[in-house]
């Protein structure tokens, strides 16, 4: 076929009535590079430290904590389909202030701040085939900071000389010892939304189904309790075609 002037007109015609999806095809697997922030508690880190009713007239305050984390994921999902799934690497934090206090003017706080490293994959549902989507799954991570407490008290002050307790360096350095943290395993899901030129949104709630932190054999009357974690994470991330 000879290509000629008069031809052009029908062209520009046929080129602008083409639709967008068909000039630049959209992938079934994508890469899912984002970032994160949240909020983060880990429950049940009182009955560690005062696992028996020892004693009255004492106070624990769990405080969450903001974190950050990011992810590197790969998304399998066809256009036409309401179902996708999506998995890879994961790194995220785990972050708590536990406060103490009692009538005899003792005060300490327990900053336990984790950093993880793992796998997470899960499954999602496009009630319209793109756009908005709800995802379920689970991640397991291993632990980069086992020795992730920092501990404040005024312990060492002149009133409580009689009981002889240990400094605040030391009983950071034996909770460090005996209070380690473990590896991860958690359960969660959310909602999210992907825009059609690759920016998406994600918001996450995480369950751990692991303790939190392992109790070791120790002097302290410290025991091992049950002490799962709660997630928050909202993510922002970009989409690029494989």
């Amino acid at each position: 076929m000879i290509f000629s002037k008069a031809n052009l007109p029908a062209l520009m015609l046929a080129v602008s009535l083409t639709p967008l999806h068909a000039m630049a095809q959209e992938s079934d697997v994508k890469l899912n590079v984002s970032v994160s922030g949240g909020y983060s508690v880990n429950n049940g880190v009182s009955d560690i430290l005062v696992p028996e009713d020892y004693y009255s007239n004492y106070e624990f305050k769990d405080k969450g904590q903001f974190v950050l984390g990011g992810n590197v994921l790969c998304l399998y999902h066809k256009p036409t389909s309401v179902l996708g799934v999506e998995g890879g690497f994961a790194y995220y934090q785990k972050y708590t202030d536990l406060s103490y206090s009692d009538n005899q003017g003792l005060e300490y706080t327990m900053e336990q701040r984790y950093h993880y490293l793992g796998l997470m994959a899960a499954i999602k549902i496009y009630p319209w085939k793109h756009g908005f989507n709800v995802s379920a799954g689970g991640r397991v991570s291993a632990i980069l900071s086992p020795k992730g407490i920092s501990y404040t008290s005024n312990q060492e002050d002149e009133k409580f000389s009689k009981f002889e307790w240990a400094t605040t360096s030391e009983t950071e350095r034996q909770m460090n010892e005996k209070l380690t943290a473990r590896p991860d395993a958690a359960i969660g899901g959310g909602l999210g939304y992907e825009f059609s030129f690759g920016l998406n949104l994600n918001l996450r709630y995480y369950y751990g189904l692991s303790n939190t932190i392992r109790t070791e054999t120790n002097d302290f009357n410290w025991a091992e309790k049950k002490n799962n974690s709660h997630s928050i994470e909202f993510s922002v991330g970009y989409l690029f075609n494989l």
